[in-house]
């Protein structure tokens, strides 16, 4: 059973880097800074399907990890074909996982807990 404080830290450090980006992307003309950021919210969500997957046996983070592979191995070839715009679907793939993570969160945290959990 997955722990209301790990959904928790995993849904806040993913917001807090999700507002961090878009901040970024706001004020900043730079990508440096937005791209490593962007960078490490994928580190952080493959982290954490790879964490709920192994020890929570979390079948649907599959998904997740097969997609970022596949964008891995992918997104030199389009960013050389199309640009910066190839990092429109890493940024979707990640939305798609921030939102999973809040609808899991939510259903985690309506959960029933037994008398020990309080």
């Amino acid at each position: 059973m997955i722990s209301l404080s790990r959904m928790k830290v995993d849904l806040l450090g993913q917001v807090i880097l999700i507002a961090a980006i878009i901040l970024l992307a706001l004020f900043e003309s730079g990508l440096k800074w937005t791209n490593t950021l962007l960078l490490f919210l994928g580190i952080w969500q493959v982290v954490s399907a790879i964490h709920l997957l192994m020890v929570y046996q979390h079948i649907k983070k599959i998904h997740f990890l097969k997609t970022m592979i596949v964008l891995l191995i992918s997104l030199p070839i389009w960013i050389k074909l199309i640009g910066l715009y190839a990092y429109l679907p890493v940024a979707g793939v990640l939305i798609w996982y921030f939102l999973q993570t809040a609808k899991e969160t939510k259903i985690v945290y309506n959960r029933p807990r037994r008398f020990w959990d309080l």
